[in-house]
């Protein structure tokens, strides 16, 4: 099976639940895993029924396969747009491409870049002890490795 074929046939199936395709893989042995997410979250139901959607539109006679759908979920890595925009206001860790970590609130993205706003420890002038202070940092999209939401409890 190809992908383009798997995305054709699963698209009108997502849009009908309100859901965002995030990832297809297929394997050599016709394992197909679908990553779903949705602006208001994916719950378990849904994707059995997007599966079950799925599967039926699929001909098992022509090509056997095994077939998953699952929800990107949280602390999966951004691979579309609607991840960032989903995420926007959310506490994001961010992986550099020179390994550097950067943890913030995402404020802002555009294809080119992505703006974060960072509290760190500053000693302010006129005060003798550090101040934790708000700061926005640019950070180019190309020089991002990966990003994910982070949950905090």
């Amino acid at each position: 099976m190809k992908t383009e074929e798997i995305k054709h046939l699963i698209e009108p199936v997502l849009t009908e639940h309100h859901l965002f395709l995030v990832e297809l893989k297929i394997s050599k042995d016709n394992v197909i895993e679908v990553f779903v997410d949705a602006l208001e979250g994916v719950n378990i139901q849904t994707c059995i029924a997007v599966s079950r959607e799925i599967e039926s539109s699929l001909n098992r006679d022509e090509e056997d396969f095994e077939l998953t759908v699952s929800s990107a979920g949280l602390g999966y890595p951004f691979k579309v747009e609607q991840q960032y925009q989903k995420n926007l206001g959310k506490s994001v860790e961010i992986k550099l491409n020179d390994h550097t970590k950067l943890n913030g609130i995402l404020l802002r993205f555009t294809p080119e870049e992505i703006v974060i706003e960072q509290e760190e420890k500053k000693i302010i002038e006129g005060s003798k002890r550090k101040q934790l202070v708000k700061t926005e940092r640019t950070i180019v999209r190309n020089d991002i490795k990966e990003i994910k939401d982070i949950v905090k409890f």
